[in-house]
């Protein structure tokens, strides 16, 4: 295979599952897996180039180190062309490659003067593939800062609750009600309450 052939449309997919990679003599693999699409595995058949298949191994390095090591060794051992990769029978599972975004185009015969599709959406050429972007996730605050935060609403709410007690106060003070009934409605009866209150519109007061 010297040359692959493609229509121009691209597709985007973002994961797929290698579990054959059949070798000949040209700088193309084939790839038999499947795709993902809507959270549901395809069965899927790939065509790339040995380029492409090192940029999905470089951005998996750590994941698909066994890969290419299996790549690199039947490709020394290579005694006959085609010949296949088993990765479900070397490694126990299918390859999964994703957080990747596949740019890919689907493979095309020629039919007299003209290349037409093929196998509907079964094979894809894989074009180019590129890290899908990392999304950075806010840092996460320790449980204590983030008590201290909740004591702080609820202080804040607690002065403000205050604060309008004692306003409620000064309202009824201003209709010329008495200071015990007014301490009464307003709900500021108890001494210790009372003093809070004045001190929380006092506090408000001075930072407007």
């Amino acid at each position: 295979m010297n040359q692959v052939n493609t229509t121009t449309a691209i597709t985007q997919m973002q994961a797929i599952s290698i579990g054959q990679i059949i070798m000949d003599d040209s700088n193309y693999l084939t790839l038999w897996g499947q795709l993902l699409q809507d959270d549901v595995w395809y069965p899927c058949d790939f065509v790339t180039t040995y380029e492409v298949m090192n940029t999905m191994l470089r951005f998996g390095q750590d994941k698909h180190d066994a890969v290419q090591m299996t790549i690199v060794k039947k490709l020394e051992d290579m005694r006959r062309i085609p010949d296949i990769i088993d990765l479900e029978a070397e490694l126990g599972t299918a390859v999964v490659f994703d957080n990747l975004i596949f740019y890919m185009r689907r493979p095309c015969l020629q039919q007299d003067d003209n290349w037409e599709a093929y196998a509907d959406e079964e094979c894809y050429y894989i074009e180019r593939v590129i890290q899908m972007p990392i999304v950075p996730v806010p840092p996460t605050l320790p449980p204590a800062a983030r008590l201290q935060g909740e004591d702080n609403e609820k202080m804040e709410y607690c002065i403000q609750l205050l604060h309008d007690a004692y306003n409620l106060y000064l309202g009824f003070i201003e209709i010329e009600l008495g200071d015990e009934a007014a301490r009464m409605k307003a709900g500021l009866e108890n001494d210790y309450k009372f003093s809070m209150a004045y001190y929380a519109w006092q506090l408000h007061t001075s930072n407007t």
